[in-house]
């Protein structure tokens, strides 16, 4: 028997902190690049690839296998009765048929009813959810400025549900603005203060994993890598949904809607996992939970932006771009989103009657003269999505390397905290002096985006009277304009990644707004003329161009635009700013968008298309490392020497060995955890022999109660409650494939591994997911360099400033 050593690495093992690695430090080149017959190691691990261990990759083949054989046992567990039922049914007849029911009705509801149900509870946790989380939000936002003096726990929304307008609300008292007394400004600042602080000492200590935004690490796990468990727990759930409405309050530059995709993904996960597993009805595999992790998605950025299409269309565009999106996700998708839009309806957090704090309509229509500043419009976009992408993972990598704590030996302490308080403090002392940075930025998108009307007598802002204004009021609006739209994009570079809740859709939306209101006080003052175009939408697009620009969408953006506006005149107009946003972000940045960028830049798994065609020129024969021993079985081998190996490697990376022939042909996988399922059951046997021979073409395990036996591999096939201890049908290609084959053999099949061959059908070796995603970023890194330049004497020179206040 010949047993060597396995390549195989699709295991979580120790975890490998991503920012140990910068992207532009000197990597020895991992292998020659030519074709040849030398081998190519993929185990060298480089920055791009330094996350890969965190994840568990799935085999979506063999998850669709065992659901097929999950399904067989149920219907035999509804259309067949045991011995021993039969027995009890002859003696009584009345134990037979309160079975017969008690099952029928198992059967109904678990074939039938179960996924309606299951939907309907993640779609209405959703939005019970985000109806908290808007009046939360907006409660804490209040009292940063005022109170209710009916009910000081009341936000304006409410107190002022009563009166016809907020102004009539104030001057009725019901609403009392601190702006009165000289307490205003230390009220603001405190409470963001100590908002952002319990936003950050929540997520610390009770759910590490509820940080940041959560779409990259939704995006590698629906695609078939797995992330920490953890990620989608209840209280990650808890604490996100608690921290992100004290993290908004905070008036830190992040929003809502990345984390709303986070927490609602872990509705999916958990309750998907509630309502279909069980011990014996479970009807979950893999690619059904990503269905309705995907479909939780769809229902968090439907009630976050009041989109119910949008969110479908963002599922679709942005979460499952690497995954099956088939009929079945995108109905599911479909339904949670209009389920959950209605509950938030329902619950009327805004107390308007609608699912959207604003909503603005254009009466006016566009004009041909404008297209050309709808281009200058998309062009910003394009800028912005660059630069301030580039901007915030270069402060990302700071932030790891000094005030993360993850770089021991530099002997920095992890600052999670003191970061959090030093943001919200610098964003509340800037905000409070800028009317378009204090409000609330939702607000603030409401008063940019009016069509100043001048049928409409109740809306008095001096953004409208641009055209009677004097030149030193106008001059100190644009100016106030510009400032805004300049600090708020700085401010998300540096707060876009603190240790609480945020994302950075609104951000960017309410920094196009402002230039594109910039924008349109020009227009009207030097070129139009007041009263010729409708200003508003120009801050309106300027959002759209933003957001596309930082996320990279196209159609999801518009969908989400017109919903949130109801702007149909100016679908065309939104196409034009979004396809511009686009061209312009290809062409002077990469491919990805900011969440792409993070998982590229934390080296997530993720299998994309190879746009560059790095790894055209390359085979199978060239991933192979012939100088690393691989461990397989043979087809027969002791019971013993099965325990020996199993025990060897039960703590590193190795979770399938290949199970080879005498002639040398590879007959199929056999996993380490369905080994060692079968090594506890066979311990648990009185007569449990070492020497005993297993021989893996026969030997099968019981589906259901685990017992295994020798029987023929014909009774094997036609039995439905077993299975053969080896999968017989692993994916197989020869030594001389091309790698693009083998990636979209990854990419559409989904196998977690494919057995390599010679010429003459003799095994060769295995090359898993990682492998190739390996081998590609590799290829990528030889051809074109490291993927971000950072600039470590700023790094040094920041932290020397910072090092100041946070010394002894």
């Amino acid at each position: 028997m010949n047993i060597t050593h396995h390549q195989n690495d699709d295991i979580i093992q120790e975890n490998i902190d991503n920012s140990d690695h910068f992207f532009n430090e000197d990597i020895p080149s991992e292998s020659t690049t030519n074709n040849s017959q030398h081998a190519v190691p993929t185990d060298i691990t480089i920055p791009e690839t330094s996350g890969f261990d965190n994840f568990i990759t799935i085999d979506w083949i063999d998850e669709r296998r065992n659901k097929l054989k999950k399904s067989q046992y149920l219907n035999n567990g509804f259309n067949t009765i045991s011995n021993h039922q039969a027995t009890t049914a002859t003696s009584t007849n009345f134990t037979f048929r309160r079975n017969f029911v008690v099952r029928f009705f198992k059967y109904i509801f678990y074939q039938k009813a179960s996924t309606f149900l299951t939907l309907t509870f993640i779609a209405l946790t959703i939005g019970c959810i985000a109806g908290f989380l808007q009046i939360f939000t907006e409660s804490l936002v209040n009292w940063k400025t005022g109170r209710c003096t009916t009910n000081w726990l009341l936000n304006q929304s409410f107190c002022c549900s009563e009166f016809e307008s907020t102004t009539k609300c104030i001057e009725n008292g019901a609403w009392t603005n601190y702006s009165k007394f000289p307490i205003e400004f230390p009220i603001f600042v405190t409470l963001s203060i100590l908002f952002g602080t319990l936003s950050a000492i929540l997520v610390k200590y009770l759910a590490p994993l509820a940080a940041g935004s959560g779409i990259s690490e939704i995006k590698v796990s629906v695609s078939g890598f797995l992330y920490n468990i953890d990620f989608f727990n209840l209280t990650t759930l808890i604490i996100k949904s608690v921290a992100l409405p004290l993290a908004i309050a905070s008036g830190l530059s992040i929003g809502k809607e990345g984390p709303s995709v986070h927490y609602a993904t872990c509705c999916g996960f958990i309750i998907a996992n509630f309502f279909l597993v069980n011990e014996k009805f479970s009807m979950l595999n893999f690619p059904e939970l990503t269905e309705y992790m995907i479909a939780g998605s769809a229902g968090g950025v439907a009630v976050a932006f009041g989109s119910p299409i949008g969110g479908v269309i963002f599922a679709l565009e942005d979460i499952a771009t690497n995954t099956d999106y088939n009929i079945s996700t995108l109905w599911k998708s479909y339904y949670v989103a209009l389920i959950s839009t209605t509950t938030l309806k329902i619950i009327n957090p805004f107390q308007n009657g609608k699912i959207v704090q604003f909503e603005i309509t254009y009466d006016r229509d566009w004009h041909l003269g404008e297209v050309p500043i709808f281009i200058l419009l998309g062009i910003f976009g394009g800028i912005y999505g660059n630069v301030v992408t580039k901007l915030n993972v270069h402060f990302v990598s700071f932030r790891n390397k000094y005030l993360s704590g993850k770089f021991p030996l530099l002997n920095h302490k992890n600052y999670a905290i003191q970061e959090v308080i030093i943001l919200t403090s610098i964003t509340a002392l800037i905000s409070y002096f800028n009317e378009f940075l204090k409000l609330d930025m939702a607000e603030g998108m409401e008063i940019l985006f009016h069509e100043c009307a001048t049928e409409d007598p109740s809306w008095n802002h001096e953004l409208c009277n641009v055209g009677s204004s004097s030149n030193g009021k106008f001059i100190q609006l644009v100016l106030s304009l510009l400032f805004a739209t300049v600090v708020r994009a700085l401010l998300i570079v540096v707060s876009y990644g603190c240790k609480v809740p945020c994302g950075i859709f609104v951000p960017s939306m309410a920094v196009g707004a402002t230039f594109g209101r910039f924008v349109s006080l020009l227009v009207e003052k030097f070129i139009t003329g007041p009263g010729v175009i409708t200003p508003g939408t120009y801050a309106f697009l300027g959002a759209a161009a933003s957001l596309s620009g930082i996320t990279h969408l196209t159609l999801a953006v518009v969908v989400i635009m017109f919903e949130l506006t109801g702007a149909f005149f100016y679908i065309i107009p939104t196409m034009i700013v979004v396809a511009v946003t686009r061209m312009i972000f290809v062409s002077y940045g990469t491919h990805m968008g900011i969440a792409e960028q993070m998982i590229v830049f934390n080296g997530f798994p993720l299998l994309e298309e190879d746009i560059d065609n790095s790894i055209i020129d390359y085979k199978c024969m060239d991933i192979l490392n012939p100088e690393k021993n691989l461990i397989y079985f043979p087809e027969t081998v002791a019971f013993g020497q099965i325990c020996a190996i199993v025990q060897e490697h039960s703590h590193d990376k190795i979770k399938e060995f290949p199970v080879v022939d005498n002639n040398n042909k590879c007959i199929g996988l056999v996993t380490k955890e369905r080994l060692e399922t079968f090594i506890f059951i066979k311990r648990g046997e009185d007569n449990t022999n070492d020497a005993e021979i297993i021989n893996f073409k026969t030997t099968t395990m019981n589906y259901d109660s685990f017992t295994n036996n020798e029987v023929d591999e014909h009774d094997v096939l036609e039995s439905s409650n077993q299975e053969l201890l080896m999968n017989k049908l692993p994916v197989i290609a020869k030594n001389n494939s091309p790698l693009d084959l083998i990636h979209s053999i990854f990419q559409k099949v989904g196998p977690k591994n494919v057995i390599i061959e010679d010429e003459m059908g003799d095994f060769q070796g295995l090359i898993s997911k990682k492998d190739l995603l390996r081998f590609e970023r590799g290829r990528y890194r030889e051809k074109h360099g490291p993927l971000y330049q950072f600039n470590h004497k700023w790094d040094e020179c920041l932290w020397s400033f910072i090092s100041k206040f946070t010394s002894k």
